[in-house]
């Protein structure tokens, strides 16, 4: 996952950001940018006054950190930019090795920039159409999408999946904004998410989501840090694929399910996830349901399933309440929407949830 600072930050935002970066680097960068600590930047809502200024924070970074940047662009920053005694030098000087060029920018002027800068290019992922990329052809560039800080203007997962093809089956990478968990960016402090339905999630949640949603992407975090535990979950998540889920209420007698990484069943089955090798190890200590099987409670079958007694199940849906199933636990509140993004195949790690 990448990160982001922009010049409205307050210093110890900035920071925070960065330590967080060198904390849990390496991270998966865009394919083919050679950047594992590149983060995320606008200038072009920098007045040219404070242009300089934040120049500095971004070469301090870069020189200090050793972090780079794909800065936000619209023709007129990019023409502040380049018109001082430095010209286009000015990027490189402060780590900037990929532009992402927003409204404003033809494809002629995409490639003339993409020259004379040296920099990699990513373009709207939100809002370029299949005419536009084939006018590309033969650029090496990257489909980064927008986020949105007004809400209910953010995407439809529908839309950014459609969008998000249009890239990936031209062998473009694709990249997409969450929102972060610490301070909020200006002007609307309101979160800055791709998706719209992530705007109030956290962090990991939303991780998972856009991951299933579109595998293949790289996930940004548009503002300020997330959760210590959320980036430690993601960084596992990248290194080895497998998934937190924070539990509660955990049965004493299925405390075996904390000991290691359980692998989900390949089988799409509607009703539940099936936890391999869990048959025969766990018999609660006593049997309780609520009024049904909810959507990520953990079922564990009893003897009236002879040979299945001890099997694991966790919940996908609702369902009715079963005389051969006792609840031993749940998927906490905050994460238990997870569910809907888990697939068959994958590997899960049961922790405390610590609230």
């Amino acid at each position: 996952m990448l990160f982001s600072i922009y010049p409205t930050d307050a210093a110890a935002t900035r920071r925070a950001v960065i330590d967080q970066v060198l904390a849990t680097a390496p991270r998966p960068a865009p394919a083919g940018s050679g950047d594992e600590r590149m983060l995320f930047t606008s200038l072009h809502m920098v007045d040219t006054g404070e242009l300089a200024a934040f120049g500095e924070v971004l070469r301090a970074a870069h020189d200090d950190d050793g972090v780079t940047f794909c800065a936000d662009v619209s023709p007129v920053a990019l023409e502040h930019v380049v018109a001082g005694d430095e010209g286009w030098g000015w990027l490189s000087r402060r780590g900037i090795t990929a532009l992402r060029l927003d409204y404003g920018f033809g494809a002629d002027e995409i490639r003339r920039v993409a020259e004379a800068s040296g920099c990699r290019i990513a373009v709207n992922a939100s809002t370029v159409d299949a005419a536009f990329l084939d006018e590309l052809a033969g650029l090496p560039v990257w489909g980064w999408h927008n986020f949105y800080p007004r809400p209910e203007t953010g995407l439809t997962a529908s839309f950014l999946v459609t969008q998000s093809r249009l890239f990936l089956d031209r062998g473009i990478p694709v990249l997409a904004f969450i929102p972060g968990e610490g301070e909020l960016r200006a002007p609307l402090h309101l979160g800055l998410p791709t998706l719209e339905e992530q705007r109030h999630r956290n962090a990991w949640r939303s991780y998972v989501q856009l991951r299933r949603l579109v595998p293949e992407a790289v996930v940004v975090c548009a503002e300020g840090v997330v959760a210590d535990d959320h980036a430690d979950w993601i960084a596992q998540f990248e290194a080895t694929g497998t998934v937190t889920l924070p539990v509660v209420g955990l049965d004493a007698a299925a405390s075996v399910l904390l000991e290691r990484p359980w692998r989900l069943r390949v089988e799409d089955a509607a009703a539940a996830f099936r936890l391999d090798e869990t048959r025969g190890g766990i018999r609660p200590s006593r049997t309780r349901n609520a009024d049904s099987r909810e959507r990520g409670s953990l079922q564990v079958d009893l003897d009236a399933y002879g040979r299945y007694r001890g099997e694991v199940h966790l919940m996908r849906t609702d369902r009715p309440l079963d005389a051969g199933q006792a609840r031993i636990g749940e998927v906490a509140a905050p994460y238990r929407g997870i569910v809907d993004d888990l697939r068959p195949g994958q590997t899960v790690r049961l922790i405390p949830f610590a609230a």
